[in-house]
């Protein structure tokens, strides 16, 4: 009888084990109650505990195993920022941001303070959802800028047609090399005097397509997110921005872009342009048209031209913009630019999808380098005088000193001397300026 009994055990024992959902607690809990009334011998016991012991230890090695041929669904990393994409790319999330921190002294007229500001501070989460589907939302915590505190960046996009993208939300318009650009990627501190003529962000709807050597963009816009509603229209806008690269191969680059861009100043039937000294602290502008009024509409055009060879690179722009007004004779105003920069450690500028992005240092400072170091130099030109409008004409030379210490990490020290101011509201004042920056950027 003992026989049949252990025999049994045996068979009971043997097919939890081999069983994909055995519990080892509840085998040893049954061993350990026939070891109590003496069914099982000592020996019997030990031989029984040491393959159970076996079998779990065997069990455990082959789940490891196939946790490995089966990879999780979910990739996450830390470097470039933090995010999360799924391993059939279907979604994915990103977040990015960037802090500038800033100081200037300035010299000569118009008297302008010393001073320091948060030039930026942006936080923008990203990605794509259901493949063909992305978003960006992007929120600036200070106030500054074109934009202001509060919201900047908010869209979607879909890419499910072939080599087509649509765009729908509040996103910049696509007008000007140096605009497109973000202000993280371009040379100097600020961007040149024809910055007056930027487009900013406006509601929209857009769509493009980009290639490796060429894209367009279309868009027709309503007004800013900051323009409220009353008895008046609003104004809109439609633009259009093509580029040709004929050379874009790693390190070597040749970029030419044309843009145009319409707006129509709807009920408010004013308009402006202003700029500063190729600074921001001072909040002095140096031209400045003033309000314009019975202002119908403006038509801007610009030119685009850019070259990368190894650590050399050179960019320039020509905008020509005209306004038409009732009652009055129709404006002219214009500026350039032009900027050449070199790197010292032998780095270079780095291009995508129509715009330029950051450089990458051969060695990082804190990896046993000394980052990327570039010394760059510009020349810009804006004219705000026409007719009855006297904003002023002016021309800037700016010399940049850019160290790259890291991907994220970036200090920069400009020099801006205005060479001339003719009429406007500054005439004959010519300010310089010394201003140093700090960002970090991921």
């Amino acid at each position: 009888m003992r026989l049949i009994r252990l025999g049994l055990l045996a068979v009971m024992a043997s097919q939890f084990m081999l069983s994909p959902a055995y519990a080892g607690s509840e085998i040893q809990t049954l061993i350990d109650m026939l070891h109590q009334n003496g069914t099982v011998s000592d020996a019997q016991y030990g031989r029984l505990m040491a393959e159970l012991e076996q079998t779990e230890k065997t069990k455990q090695q082959q789940e490891a195993v196939e946790r490995q041929g089966q990879p999780d669904d979910v990739i996450a990393q830390l470097k470039g920022g933090p995010s999360v994409k799924t391993r059939d790319g279907a979604f994915e999330m990103k977040l990015s941001g960037r802090l500038q921190v800033d100081a200037a002294a300035y010299s000569g007229k118009p008297m302008m303070g010393d001073g320091t500001e948060i030039r930026r501070a942006f936080l923008t989460l990203s990605g794509r959802m259901y493949t063909d589907w992305g978003y960006r939302f992007q929120y600036n915590f200070v106030n500054t800028g074109i934009n202001g505190r509060g919201l900047l960046d908010a869209y979607t996009t879909y890419q499910g047609f072939e080599g087509v993208q649509i765009q729908l939300g509040n996103f910049r318009d696509p007008f000007i090399l140096q605009e497109l650009t973000s202000d993280k990627y371009i040379t100097f501190s600020e961007r040149a005097l024809t910055s007056a003529f930027a487009s900013g962000r406006h509601i929209g709807l857009m769509a493009s397509h980009v290639e490796k050597k060429g894209s367009w963009a279309v868009g027709l816009f309503g007004d800013t997110i900051s323009t409220h509603g009353g008895p008046d229209n609003e104004g809109w806008g439609a633009n259009i921005r093509t580029t040709y690269s004929p050379i874009n191969e790693q390190r070597k680059l040749l970029h030419l872009g044309l843009a145009m861009q319409y707006r129509d100043t709807g009920g408010a039937g004013e308009l402006r342009f202003k700029q500063e000294a190729e600074t921001h602290i001072s909040g002095v502008d140096i031209v400045d048209t003033g309000i314009m009024s019975r202002t119908k509409d403006s038509l801007k055009i610009g030119a685009e031209l850019a070259t990368v060879y190894g650590p050399f690179s050179a960019q320039a722009e020509y905008i020509d913009t005209q306004v038409h007004r009732n009652g009055f004779d129709d404006l002219n105003f214009d500026g350039w630019y032009a900027e050449t920069a070199y790197f010292l450690t032998g780095e270079s500028r780095q291009y995508k999808k129509g715009k330029f992005s950051s450089p990458k240092p051969k060695f990082n400072v804190g990896e046993g380098g000394i980052g990327a170091w570039q010394l760059a130099l510009r020349y810009s030109h804006i004219n705000l005088n026409d007719g009855l409008i006297n904003g002023g004409e002016a021309d800037a030379m700016t010399l940049g000193l850019n160290w790259f210490a890291t991907p994220t990490l970036r200090f920069t020290a400009n020099y801006i001397d205005v060479l001339d101011v003719e009429g406007g509201p500054h005439a004959g004042q010519e300010p310089s300026v010394f201003q140093v920056r700090s960002q970090w950027a991921f």
